[in-house]
């Protein structure tokens, strides 16, 4: 009965991890956007870290910055869940990679600005994510308790996200 339970959990896990990549896509290459028509065309590289060029003006965001190391967060809780075995260092190449890979189809695709500042800030949202789930283990005194914590609020905040974008969409 305990190892049904596990692969269930491990399912979901699947899944909701799924949906997040879809959400995290569908958020920074297609801005929100059901149209590739309706992104602006922008094309732009930044290679100074946390310099910012634009209508916003030049200085420091700190509003860009927790977004986008708040998107990242659920990147490396689920890393931690689905990837069991592989040390800190591979859990890091593989955020870094994944936010890499966002910046050059951002580039490639013409539909915002590759910025360092990105890369560095989603690595960082994702190293986070990493510590919160190895808080949350401590603070359960086990994995399981809290994979099954972590889960039960991923699956609330998923619906609720997921629920608030499409009123969003029937909205618009």
């Amino acid at each position: 009965m305990e190892e049904r339970k596990k692969v269930g959990l491990n399912c979901l896990v699947q899944f909701l991890f799924a949906v997040y990549l879809i959400l995290l896509v569908w958020i920074i290459l297609f801005k929100l956007q059901l149209s590739i028509h309706e992104l602006d065309r922008i094309r732009g590289i930044n290679l100074i870290p946390f310099y910012y060029d634009n209508e916003i003006g030049t200085g420091f965001h700190l509003k860009e910055v927790l977004e986008n190391v708040a998107i990242f967060i659920p990147y490396g809780i689920y890393l931690c869940m689905l990837k069991k075995e592989p040390g800190l260092w591979v859990k890091f190449f593989l955020i870094l990679m994944t936010s890499f890979i966002l910046e050059v189809l951002q580039y490639i695709l013409a539909v915002g600005g590759t910025d360092i500042t990105d890369i560095i800030t989603n690595t960082c949202g994702g190293m986070a994510g990493i510590g919160i789930y190895w808080s949350a283990v401590r603070i359960f005194r086990s994995r399981n308790r809290a994979e099954t914590v972590i889960v039960v609020f991923a699956v609330v905040v998923t619906i609720l996200v997921t629920g608030g974008l499409s009123v969003l969409l029937m909205a618009n």
